[in-house]
């Protein structure tokens, strides 16, 4: 029972984001966005990807790479852009140990919950086909947020959802947006990023940066979340702190 409440207390709920996070779906993003901008005439070599990677809406991504465009062209290329994914959808996988994180989670009592940019049919279909649709207390998609991150609508939205206050919320994000849209709601962030970005999500305010789901979880996250009282926990093999001034 006092472990129960000091869950309670330190921890009341987990965020995740679903590309990158939940889903390892950037190399498939990547294709379709290159097959896209190719077809608008673009070289696919010379294309840098690091602005879709931000985690920014499609619109602005579309306008990055084509410039301005009518709203009935963006709808157009936008659906274009779904039409690619939907060929590919059927390879995409779980990230590594993303089951494993989901049953220590529900074995505490945390609930979780999805919080993602993306389109509802899109996140809801993934969620089946992983099997772990009806496991998330919530699920929010870019369809219910009036603004996309870095504004914090998402991930209050979600907390709400939850009945749980931002502060006891901790959130698993993969964009430097998502980071800065979770420290702007007032959660604790971990930024879940390969090896090569560990520098530039520590500076953009994440309270830990992962390369992989740390083991074991709940133990990992009650020590983000500043509880004196969990288990010492390892960062050395796949997490750093943020830089001085973060």
């Amino acid at each position: 029972m006092a472990s129960s409440a000091r869950h309670a207390c330190a921890l009341a709920a987990v965020i995740l984001d679903l590309d990158g996070v939940i889903a390892d779906s950037h190399p498939l993003h990547e294709q379709a966005w290159k097959t896209l901008l190719a077809e608008q005439g673009l070289d696919p070599a010379g294309i840098n990807l690091d602005f879709i990677y931000a985690g920014r809406p499609r619109r602005e991504i579309l306008r990055h790479y084509l410039g301005p465009l009518p709203e009935e062209q963006a709808e157009s290329l936008g659906r274009r852009k779904d039409e690619l994914y939907a060929r590919i959808a059927d390879t995409l996988k779980p990230k590594p140990g993303l089951l494993r994180l989901l049953d220590e989670l529900e074995a505490a009592g945390i609930p979780f919950a999805l919080a993602t940019c993306a389109g509802r049919k899109r996140t809801e279909d993934t969620l089946r086909q992983f099997g772990i649709a009806q496991r998330f207390a919530a699920v929010v998609t870019g369809e219910d947020a009036r603004s996309s991150k870095p504004t914090p609508e998402i991930f209050l939205l979600a907390a709400a959802k939850l009945g749980v206050s931002p502060g006891q919320a901790l959130v698993i994000e993969d964009s430097v947006a998502g980071v800065e849209a979770a420290r702007a709601a007032g959660m604790k962030c971990v930024a879940y990023v390969t090896s090569a970005r560990l520098a530039e999500f520590a500076d953009a305010g994440a309270d830990r940066v992962i390369t992989d789901f740390p083991r074991p979880a709940v133990e990992f996250f009650l020590r983000v979340m500043g509880d004196e009282a969990a288990p010492r926990f390892s960062r050395a093999a796949h997490a750093v702190q943020p830089s001085e001034g973060a």
